[in-house]
């Protein structure tokens, strides 16, 4: 009985240590994300599209754009019920769209 006691203690030990690890190596990668030093760049706020812009830009019908959005052919950054584009985000869902051959 003792030994099976000394065999959980062992086991809750190495579990400590495993979630040590796996703490400090979460405190080590979300010290890389967020570098608070770093000045928070608002530019592409400027850049935003609304619905409007995209048909236009892209040349095609209201009922297509809606049909994409539907279909995930273009993901939206949403502010209530209004939907809209970074340039930035629209060229690189177009890219992968062309890529898979959907677009």
């Amino acid at each position: 009985m003792l030994s099976f006691i000394e065999r959980i203690c062992q086991q809750l030990e190495t579990i400590t240590q495993l979630l040590e690890k796996s703490v400090q190596q979460n405190e080590v990668s979300l010290s890389r994300q967020v570098d608070p030093d770093a000045e928070t760049d608002l530019s592409h706020l400027s850049d935003l599209l609304d619905i409007n812009q995209v048909i236009d830009l892209l040349k095609i019908s209201e009922a297509t754009y809606y049909r994409w959005v539907k279909q995930g052919e273009l993901i939206p950054r949403r502010k209530g019920k209004r939907h809209y584009y970074c340039l930035s985000d629209l060229d690189r869902q177009l890219k992968e769209g062309r890529r898979r051959g959907r677009i």
